[in-house]
C-alpha cells in the first residue's frame, strides 16, 4: 500500500514536472515574441539605423514598413485613429509634425520613464520648437539637423568673383542686392548661359518657416511681402535661369554650370548635389547666403497605445542621443543629425570632397545655431505651399498686379480653407 503511495505520488509530480517544464516553454516564448517592434516611415534611411540597433540590440527585431509619396500621412492618421495595425514607432515629416503632436495617439515622451526633456537641450532650438505639444510636453523628437546655406559652384566664382574661398565668397553674397548684381553682370558675361539663381524658389525657400496663424488669426508677416518684391525684382533684372525645381533642366545646370548659386539644406548635398551632378565632386563649396534657415527635418513617435513601449522608446532613445551611433551615421552615411553635442566634435574634423574638402559640419553646426525659433502651426505648411506660392507666382508673372492685391487674394483663399480662422 506503502509503495502504490508512493509510486502515487511519483506519478503526480512527474505530471507536475512536465507542466511547469511545458509552461515555462510556452512563458518563455512570449517574451521572444513581445521583443519586436513596427516602425513605419515615408522614407528608407531608417534602414542604416535599424541595422545598427539590431547589432546592439539582438534580442529586438524591427519590422520595418516604407510607405514612400502622398498616401503615408493619410495610411498613419488611419492605423493610429483605428488601432488596426498600428505602427509602435513612426517618422512624421516636418510639414505634418504640427497637425499631429496635439492628436491623443502620440505618447508623452516628457513624462517618465522616459523624461525626455532632459534630453532634449543636446538638439538645436529650432528642432526643439517642433517636439513639443500646445500643452508644452514633449510628443516627437527630431533627429534630422537641417540647416541651410548657400551651395555654390567653385569654378564659376573663381571665374566671377575671382576666389571660391567660403569666407570670401560669403562676404560678397550676404544680401540679396549683393547677389542679384552678380547676376546681372554674370548673365552678361556669359552670353545669357550662367544665372546666379536657378529659379524664385531659391528666394522664397530662404524664409523656410515663418509661421502664418497666431492665436487663431491669420498674420502676414511684413517678410512675405519682400519675397514678392524680391523674386518679381529677380526676374526683371535677369538673374533666374527659370528652372523648375524638380525638372531635367534643374538637374542638368548642376552638372553642366549653368547657375552660380543654390540655397539648399544640409540634405541636399547628398539627394540633390550628388544625385543630379555625380561627376563635378570638388567643384562645390557652401557658404552663408542672405538669411539663416531652416528647410525639412523627419521626427519620430511612439503610439500610445502600443503594447510595447520600452522596446519602442530604446529604439528613439538610440536614434536621437546615442553618441556611438550618431557619430557612425556621420562618418559613414554623412547624415547631419539634430544633436549639437555630436555635431560640435564631429565638426573639428568631418570634411567633404565632395564640396572641395570643406568642413560642411563645421559649417552646418554653425549655421544651426543661427536659425530663428519659430511656433510652427498646423496651418503653415498648407497656407505656404498651396496659396502663398501660387500668389507669388501669380504676381511674379503679373496676372497679380499689387501686393494689395496679393494680400486680398491670400486672405480670401485662407478664409475659404480655414473657415475656423479669424482673418481680418
Amino acid at each position: 500500500m506503502k509503495n502504490l503511495k508512493l509510486k502515487y505520488i511519483s506519478i503526480i509530480a512527474l505530471v507536475s514536472a512536465i507542466i511547469m517544464v511545458t509552461g515555462c516553454q510556452s512563458g518563455a516564448a512570449n517574451p521572444n515574441k513581445q521583443k519586436e517592434i513596427t516602425v513605419w516611415s515615408f522614407t528608407d534611411e531608417a534602414h542604416y539605423a535599424i541595422e545598427k540597433f539590431e547589432e546592439k540590440y539582438p534580442d529586438i527585431k524591427v519590422n520595418f514598413v516604407n510607405i514612400p509619396g502622398n498616401f503615408y500621412i493619410t495610411k498613419l492618421k488611419s492605423a493610429l485613429q483605428t488601432a488596426s495595425k498600428a505602427p509602435d514607432v513612426f517618422m512624421i515629416e516636418n510639414g505634418n509634425i504640427r497637425e499631429l503632436i496635439d492628436v491623443p495617439y502620440l505618447e508623452n515622451l516628457s513624462a517618465a520613464p522616459y523624461n525626455a526633456n532632459e534630453l532634449i537641450p543636446e538638439q538645436y532650438a529650432f528642432v526643439q520648437a517642433n517636439e513639443k505639444d500646445s500643452q508644452g510636453n514633449v510628443k516627437a523628437i527630431g533627429y534630422q539637423g537641417t540647416p541651410g546655406g548657400i551651395y555654390y559652384r567653385r569654378d564659376l566664382a573663381k571665374k566671377y568673383l575671382g576666389t571660391d574661398d567660403p569666407e570670401k565668397v560669403a562676404a560678397q553674397i550676404d544680401t540679396w542686392e549683393k547677389i542679384f548684381e552678380i547676376g546681372e553682370r554674370v548673365e552678361q558675361e556669359s552670353g545669357n548661359k550662367v544665372h546666379a539663381l536657378a529659379n524664385w524658389n531659391a528666394i522664397s525657400n530662404s524664409y523656410d518657416g515663418i509661421p502664418w496663424v497666431k492665436d487663431g488669426k491669420l498674420v502676414i508677416d511684413p517678410t512675405y511681402m519682400q519675397i514678392l518684391d524680391l523674386v518679381r525684382e529677380a526676374r526683371e533684372r535677369h538673374v533666374l535661369a527659370e528652372y523648375e525645381d524638380g525638372s531635367a533642366g534643374y538637374a542638368a545646370s548642376m552638372q553642366k554650370g549653368e547657375v552660380m548659386f543654390y540655397p539648399g539644406a544640409t540634405w541636399a548635398l547628398q539627394f540633390t548635389f550628388k544625385a543630379n551632378a555625380p561627376d563635378t565632386e570638388g567643384l562645390w563649396g557652401l557658404a552663408p547666403g542672405p538669411s539663416a534657415f531652416s528647410a525639412g527635418g523627419t521626427y519620430i513617435g511612439m503610439y500610445s497605445k502600443s503594447d510595447k513601449k520600452d522596446l519602442a522608446w530604446k529604439f528613439i532613445e538610440f536614434y536621437n542621443f546615442d553618441h556611438d551611433f550618431l557619430t557612425k551615421l556621420a562618418q559613414e552615411q554623412d547624415y547631419f543629425t539634430s544633436n549639437m553635442v555630436v555635431n560640435d566634435e564631429l565638426a573639428k574634423s568631418v570634411t567633404s570632397a565632395y564640396l572641395g574638402g570643406q568642413k560642411h559640419f563645421e559649417f552646418f553646426s554653425e549655421a544651426a545655431k543661427q536659425i530663428p525659433v519659430y511656433e510652427r502651426t498646423k496651418y503653415d505648411t498648407v497656407i505656404n505651399n498651396d496659396i502663398f506660392k501660387i500668389v507669388l507666382q501669380l504676381y511674379l508673372n503679373k496676372d497679380i498686379q499689387t501686393k494689395e492685391e496679393a494680400v486680398k487674394r491670400i486672405k480670401r483663399d485662407v478664409k475659404l480653407r480655414f473657415p475656423e480662422l479669424e482673418v481680418n
